[in-house]
């Protein structure tokens, strides 16, 4: 950025950081070391305390735009594992400054076990999968729903990446009534999970990386017995539905998380009825189901935009081009909301 942008950024930062206790916009790069240790402001995060012996509390994050009457942009990140498990503030703050300068407040839920720079990854793994993650979201919606803040226009905009896409498209259709836009960034996909799971699979094979056990995947045996034809990977797929145990793994994901995305629920293209961009990279291995979507989104009649990437894989954060773009479809969908207001 040039020298007056950073100055101003700094300023913001700290200002908001001195003056408000807000939340500051920070640039995360995978060329970064290790993502950065950041102590979350207490006036930003927010705690629901669910009913039940067994019941966790859900954390979430929020910031706010100066402007009155404002929408909530809710912010649904992409998967982790039990190795490398981080908080959705990075997530946050990566998007919150184009946020903010639209009049758009950033709502983002934290995943149980993870509590900004303090982290539990035995309570993480026991409870990750993607059914959790929503249920998380639906709990956060329905308290600002029935408790709004301040200033609310009571609508939603949903943004999700990667895992969080199937997440923002399962909260589009539910909350139809107050979402004004949706954008479905490398995670729009009509496969069920065990067709999504094996495309990525027979990608893999033809890249032969190391393996989770630590040795070329072709020439590990676990690997091989359960990824190399598809009727072992079926009966393995099979075997985890039957044990959905969080002791064992399968490509750095518990037997429990694939058991659940098994059932997790698909799209219901009927109840897509407001703008929804996806966004899909032509490299990407799950094209094909994204290409499915949106056939079924257009066939259904939902209001869809497809930005079809030819040479992007699936890491759409190496495009900033792409974000921009993506901002821009964002911007316009606003601003005829509010001229239809």
């Amino acid at each position: 950025m040039d020298k007056l942008r950073f100055i101003s950024w700094v300023l913001y930062a700290t200002i908001s950081t001195l003056a408000f206790g807000e939340i500051t916009p920070y640039k995360f790069i995978e060329s970064d070391e290790s993502l950065p240790q950041y102590d979350i402001p207490n006036d930003s995060q927010f705690t629901i305390k669910e009913a039940g012996e067994n019941a966790a509390d859900i954390t979430y994050y929020f910031s706010k735009p100066k402007a009155d009457g404002y929408p909530i942009a809710i912010l649904c990140g992409g998967s982790s594992d039990k190795n490398n498990p981080s908080s959705i503030i990075h997530f946050h703050r990566y998007f919150l400054q184009e946020l903010l300068d639209l009049g758009v407040a950033v709502l983002t839920v934290e995943q149980q076990g993870v509590r900004g720079n303090n982290i539990d990854n035995q309570e993480f793994t026991d409870h990750y999968t993607l059914s959790k993650r929503l249920h998380d979201h639906q709990m956060v919606i329905e308290l600002i729903k029935a408790s709004p803040p301040k200033n609310w226009n009571g609508e939603i905009i949903f943004m999700g990446v990667s895992e969080g896409g199937p997440i923002v498209t399962a909260l589009t259709s539910e909350y139809t009534d107050i979402t004004i836009a949706t954008i479905n960034w490398s995670g729009a996909g009509d496969w069920p999970w065990r067709e999504e799971l094996w495309a990525f699979i027979e990608n893999l094979k033809m890249a032969n990386p190391e393996c989770p056990h630590g040795v070329k995947l072709k020439e590990c045996n676990f690997c091989s017995e359960h990824m190399m034809n598809r009727r072992d990977y079926d009966a393995h797929m099979d075997s985890m539905l039957r044990n959905p145990s969080v002791s064992e793994d399968f490509l750095n994901m518990t037997y429990k998380y694939h058991a659940d995305a098994s059932h997790f629920r698909l799209p219901n293209y009927e109840r897509i009825r407001t703008p929804f961009l996806v966004v899909t990279g032509g490299l990407d291995t799950l094209i094909e189901t994204s290409d499915a979507f949106v056939r079924k989104a257009e066939y259904a009649g939902c209001p869809v935009t497809y930005m079809r990437i030819a040479d992007m894989d699936h890491y759409v954060r190496k495009r900033v081009d792409i974000i921009q773009e993506s901002f821009d479809w964002l911007k316009r969908e606003i601003q005829q909301q509010k001229a239809i207001n």
